[in-house]
């Protein structure tokens, strides 16, 4: 597969396939914002072409949106560190007793926690991808 990704997330579902497709992407503390007026979360990240990683593993820049927000909180993210790299493992909508939750899970014991109305957001590659060496590896 060599084309853009392009998703949108309506529920818990689609927010499974886009986090399967941003796991190990990184992003810099600087790139994650949360726009209060706009109740949206939004970050850039560089993420793992995991659906091309049989061809020439590569990496491409993606932009990831999470619209009405409530609150967002996080943990383990120095905010004052603009230029701290965090590695994104796993996107989690955890079952609570009001409204919804998205947690950004990132390594480290790092997570930013989303207060959502509804699971609603989007996801988009935004340029060309570059070949990496680095492949993620995890231990089974």
């Amino acid at each position: 597969m060599s084309g853009r990704l392009h998703l949108g997330i309506e529920d818990a579902d689609d927010l499974a396939v886009v986090a399967a497709c941003v796991q190990d992407a990184v992003v810099r503390a600087a790139d994650m914002r949360y726009l209060k007026a706009a109740r949206r979360f939004a970050l850039v990240l560089n993420r793992f072409r995991w659906e091309a990683a049989d061809a020439v593993p590569s990496r491409v820049r993606c932009g990831l949106h999470f619209d009405r927000v409530i609150r967002a909180s996080s943990r383990g993210i120095d905010g004052g560190a603009v230029e701290q790299v965090l590695e994104l493992l796993t996107i989690d909508a955890p079952p609570c007793d009001v409204g919804h939750r998205i947690d950004l899970v990132f390594a480290g014991d790092a997570v930013v926690r989303l207060e959502v109305e509804a699971i609603e957001g989007g996801f988009r590659d935004l340029g060309a991808p570059w070949v990496t060496r680095q492949i993620p590896r995890h231990e089974v």
